[in-house]
């Protein structure tokens, strides 16, 4: 969410700025107006695109780290993190989503309710169809504007023809173009994004540049730019009935008054609108494309299984949990961190959802992840070292081959070699990577269990795992 405001906002920054330095003093009103659109459009979707550009260089490591046995005389390791295993609640997100929710149904029931104001007038008056556009005519006094198909002015003025024919051409411009929904469009993220102020400089772009749009249609039809300009300085005020209706009342006369005489060659024109677009696509490609860094370091995630409420397999008072953390931990440790990067999902006794640990994986975007397990079996005899794939990963056969080559290394003289399966776990067919699951022996079997519960076994499994991870 963060990730997305960020990005959406900054778009929105240099695309408003562009527009105000390049295009709004240029006399070129649709491309601008649909240029404020699209950048709308642009910024609330570009951070949800993302393209990987991958490039497939040799990697070289170094030899395995020697083979050796680890004691606690040898390698201290600490098993624990010193993590407490209860997580504080954190009540400030459910607090701003309550915020952000209570404001915004407010929010959205004064935008419904200005929309049932100005429509709910076409109930209790005279409508009448003129040059082809919806009048309704008013008894309040009040000079003309328009809502979407309908303009609205005061029924007297009308009868006694008060209104100049000008007048009337403007806001017939606003009905003709649709000039409506834009506004609405940009009342709806206004609402939707009250806590951006950002929205509110661009509506005051789209709705000058609609007034653009309107005088240019009224130059053209009656060709007289003196007498249009005198008009609008004595009917200017500043009352605005509504803020959804596009009316004369608009608080920028003197920049129109200047657009009207203003002339912008094709040239310019090309030229700039050029430049537009041409920030637009430098934002696209900023912001879609992730390139893939080119160092020859690769990323290693280790899931440690189950947690927190989440025990697994126990025998007695040894749990799975418990562990898978612990071997978890010592990998972390015995890393190098010179060629490998290794991201432990889970350092402490926590529960993580399934699909939070999926999520996690691909934000990652690992070369693999070894979730680690402990296995049991109603048969006591039962034993040895077992691995899981999923065909319905991507990665499938590269899983197949790692998950085959870790089986081969952490099985010894106390750990049977077992092989390697096929099962659509979660975390295996949902991850956008290389993916396995380790059973690193039976906790129901007791040499096996004798084995994992010990330091030295322990020390032992994340020595073999480190070993593999950096061939």
């Amino acid at each position: 969410m963060i990730d997305f405001l960020i990005k959406s906002t900054v778009s929105l920054s240099v695309f408003l700025v562009v527009y105000h330095l390049l295009l709004e003093k240029e006399k070129m009103f649709r491309f601008n107006r649909y240029f404020l659109l699209v950048s709308l459009l642009f910024s609330i979707t570009v951070p949800f695109i993302s393209f990987e550009i991958q490039q497939n260089i040799p990697v070289t490591y170094n030899n395995i780290i020697p083979q050796q046995t680890i004691t606690t005389d040898t390698h201290p390791i600490q098993t624990e993190t010193g993590i407490s295993s209860e997580e504080q609640t954190n009540y400030w997100l459910p607090f701003l989503w309550i915020t952000y929710i209570v404001i915004t149904l407010i929010l959205s029931y004064r935008f419904i309710q200005n929309i049932y104001i100005i429509t709910s007038k076409t109930k209790v008056s005279k409508i009448i169809v003129y040059q082809n556009i919806r009048m309704v005519l008013l008894s309040e006094e009040t000079l003309p504007y328009s809502f979407w198909n309908s303009i609205y002015i005061n029924q007297n003025d009308f009868k006694n023809r008060q209104i100049e024919q000008e007048l009337f051409t403007h806001e017939i411009a606003h009905v003709k173009q649709k000039h409506t929904l834009d506004v609405i469009f940009i009342e709806i993220l206004k609402t939707l994004f009250w806590f951006n102020p950002i929205f509110i400089f661009y509506k005051k772009a789209i709705q000058l540049n609609h007034e653009f749009l309107a005088d240019e249609n009224v130059i053209s039809t009656h060709h007289d730019v003196s007498f249009y300009q005198n008009l609008l300085l004595n009917k200017v005020s500043t009352s605005q009935p509504f803020l959804l209706t596009s009316n004369l009342n608009f608080l920028t006369t003197k920049k129109r008054l200047i657009m009207m005489t203003k002339i912008t060659s094709k040239t310019r024109a090309l030229i700039m609108q050029s430049l537009a677009v041409l920030g637009l696509l430098t934002i696209f490609l900023s912001f879609a494309f992730k390139p893939l860094p080119l160092s020859n370091k690769k990323t290693i995630v280790i899931d440690a299984g189950h947690g927190g409420k989440d025990i697994g397999a126990q025998i007695s008072a040894e749990q799975e949990k418990k562990i898978v953390e612990n071997i978890a931990n010592k990998i972390n440790l015995l890393n190098g961190k010179d060629d490998i990067e290794i991201i432990l999902l889970r350092k402490d006794d926590s529960f993580i959802e399934l699909s939070e640990r999926v999520s996690k994986i691909n934000k990652i975007n690992p070369s693999l992840v070894i979730s680690l397990h402990v296995n049991t079996s109603k048969n006591l005899n039962e034993n040895g070292v077992n691995a899981y794939v999923s065909k319905q990963n991507g990665f499938y056969e590269k899983s197949k081959e790692s998950a085959k080559n870790l089986v081969d290394k952490i099985s010894n003289e106390k750990l049977a070699r077992g092989e390697v399966k096929d099962a659509n776990y979660f975390v295996l067919k949902n991850s956008k990577c290389p993916a396995l699951l380790v059973e690193i022996g039976y906790l129901s079997n007791e040499n096996d269990r004798t084995y994992l519960i010990s330091e030295n076994g322990q020390n032992e499994i994340a020595n073999k795992i480190v070993e593999f991870i950096k061939i």
